[in-house]
């Protein structure tokens, strides 16, 4: 089994709606992804002739899908997100909101990655996304 990988980074900031605790208020880090390709064999023939696949494609998809989120402000998309964007809307027409149909946890994020990844057709095995530079979710099919 052959795999690749790359990284990206980026900030971004998230709520947590319904959550008590420190992590209750909106917040912001410096998310570190990696992605893992994966297979059993190398391409034959042609450009990618010895490969799992161009680390060039690779690493454009990645900083693709980095850059939806980066310097954003990640809310679910419920009623509560929906007023909390409203709000801020309202004290200033430079927040950069970005509704995701689930709670914005590393989980919920990292098995989302993924699947943005496998959706452009790469042959992704592993997605891991860092909160801090010490706790990171770790997502795969199997």
């Amino acid at each position: 089994m052959f795999k690749i990988k790359s990284e990206v980074q980026f900030d971004m900031a998230h709520y947590l709606s319904g959550y008590k605790g420190k992590c209750s208020n909106i917040h912001g880090h410096r998310y570190k992804l990696i992605a893992k390709l994966k297979s059993e064999t190398l391409h034959g023939e042609g450009q990618l002739r010895g490969m799992v696949d161009d680390f060039s494609n690779f690493k454009d998809a990645l900083k693709e899908i980095g850059d939806i989120f980066d310097h954003k402000l990640i809310i679910e998309d419920n009623k509560e997100g929906k007023a909390l964007a409203k709000k801020l809307e309202e004290l200033s027409n430079n927040f950069d909101v970005y509704f995701v149909s689930y709670r914005p946890t590393a989980e919920e994020m990292s098995r989302d990655i993924f699947n943005r990844l496998k959706n452009k057709g790469l042959s992704v095995c592993e997605v891991e996304l860092f909160e801090t530079p010490n706790n990171s979710c770790i997502y795969t099919e199997d």
